[in-house]
């Protein structure tokens, strides 16, 4: 009861901040929704006129006390909704006769959801003010909701526990600047993290850290990434040998692919590349931006180092200078297994420079050896255990890279060996899935 009041307490002072900004912001809202799309797109549902789930039932004559229990699954964007590709399956397979609907807060997340569960209701996300949230909950009536690497909405949290709708939260990583900023209001977050039934965290650290900002011991558990479920093992990527025969790659030629890099890492790249080229000039690169508003910039700094370039999307010809094989940009989008495919070794982008690093699961799991820079916190247990087991090379700079590069280029047995513990250091992160349905168990009691 005393937990109960306090939240009416933080609902009164979030609602009372919310009002005050809204008489601010809400001429900046409109110009976004008639200038931008993504704001435009179905705005009716970010404001809690979610799709009424049950409709379909009533219509064939359910009544509704044989309701099916209902679960509402949240994933923010494209990567929560391929964290929760393993993840719905499992609970549908779990809770057989129940209905999962999914939502997202991005367009790019909602088209992603449509693919990965078609046949499920997908919806976006209610605005966090309390008629939306209220709303939405009453027009979805879930049995509990899990939102996958969550947003801490505070009405959404502190609503949904008043009106004992379970909220889980799997999946969940915290950032240190995340949590940095959470201290500034830690009460409140310490209210919101106890309002949700229970949260499973990615690794011991994200565990730490919610802990430090007052959720309670009791409701926190280290489940794992479930991401690392998702992952395929394969040796070869349908598609891979048109896209190298497109861009102009011969057989016999080796390649290092520097996978989603970030602005920055191209200067270096290349001067590590112009260095081993000398030892093997059959050596190709293929630069893939992480961002489509980098392609141009990168385009330019290849030009800028005096090598020739083919842009991906204009996969006919070349500019810049003739005189050796170009460097190759992969400037499309939905393409980057089809490169780690092609490749000798992976250069995992945005390590090298202070942004967190990128995703090394995907090379990995195709046998690559791996290398990357000093900047890799967005993926600490996974960076901790790939290089741990051998997989993964770390280097600081050009020099460093271009010394790696020249060993595992001299010793192919080493870059197979790499790729194996690759893929041994993957199995052993995988498991989170059903670490996390069995969390929902535990918590709904069932």
């Amino acid at each position: 009861m005393t937990r109960r009041l306090g939240n009416l307490g933080w609902l009164l002072l979030v609602n009372s901040v919310y009002a005050a900004a809204a008489l601010f912001a809400w001429p900046v809202y409109l110009l976004l929704v008639i200038t931008r799309r993504k704001y435009r797109h179905r705005f009716w549902q970010r404001w809690g006129l979610v799709p009424k789930v049950g409709a379909r039932a009533r219509r064939v004559g359910r009544p509704p006390a044989q309701t099916p229990r209902r679960f509402w699954v949240h994933a923010i964007s494209v990567g929560e909704v391929e964290a929760a590709r393993t993840f719905v399956p499992a609970l549908a397979a779990t809770y057989p006769d129940a209905e999962i609907v999914v939502s997202t807060t991005t367009m790019t997340g909602r088209e992603r959801a449509q693919k990965l569960f078609p046949g499920r209701p997908v919806f976006y996300f209610p605005l966090d003010l309390a008629p939306c949230v209220l709303l939405a909950l009453a027009r979805v009536r879930p049995a509990a909701v899990v939102q996958v690497e969550s947003e801490w909405w505070p009405n959404f949290f502190l609503l949904a526990n008043l009106l004992g709708v379970p909220v889980l939260a799997v999946n969940v990583r915290l950032t240190e600047r995340s949590r940095d900023r959470y201290r500034i209001i830690r009460p409140l977050m310490a209210a919101v993290f106890n309002s949700a039934a229970a949260i499973g965290v990615q690794a011991e650290v994200y565990r730490e850290r919610l802990a430090g900002l007052g959720a309670a011991a009791s409701r926190l558990r280290v489940t794992g990434q479930m991401k690392h479920d998702g992952v395929t093992f394969a040796d070869t990527v349908s598609g891979a040998e048109d896209l190298a025969r497109e861009v102009g790659i011969e057989k016999g030629e080796q390649v290092l692919v520097a996978g989603s890099t970030g602005p920055g890492e191209e200067d270096v790249l290349l001067a590590a590349y112009r260095e081993v080229r000398r030892a093997f000039p059959r050596l190709r690169l293929v630069i893939v931006p992480r961002r489509p508003e980098n392609f141009d910039a990168a385009a330019q700094a290849v030009l800028a180092a005096g090598c020739g370039v083919v842009r991906r999307s204009r996969s006919v010809g070349w500019q810049g200078p003739k005189t050796l094989p170009p460097v190759i940009l992969g400037d499309t989008m939905g393409e980057l297994l089809k490169w780690y495919a092609l490749a000798d070794a992976v250069f995992v982008g945005r390590s090298l420079v202070p942004v967190g690093g990128s995703n090394p699961m995907e090379p990995g799991a195709l046998g690559k050896a791996l290398l990357w820079g000093q900047h890799m916190f967005n993926f600490p247990v996974e960076s901790a255990e790939m290089a741990g087991a051998g997989a993964a090379r770390v280097v600081a700079d050009a020099d460093g890279l271009a010394a790696v590069l020249l060993d595992l280029l001299t010793h192919p047995g080493r870059r197979r060996q790499m790729g194996e513990a690759a893929r041994a250091a993957i199995r052993r992160m995988q498991g989170a899935t059903a670490r996390n349905i069995d969390l929902v168990r535990h918590a709904l009691g069932c």
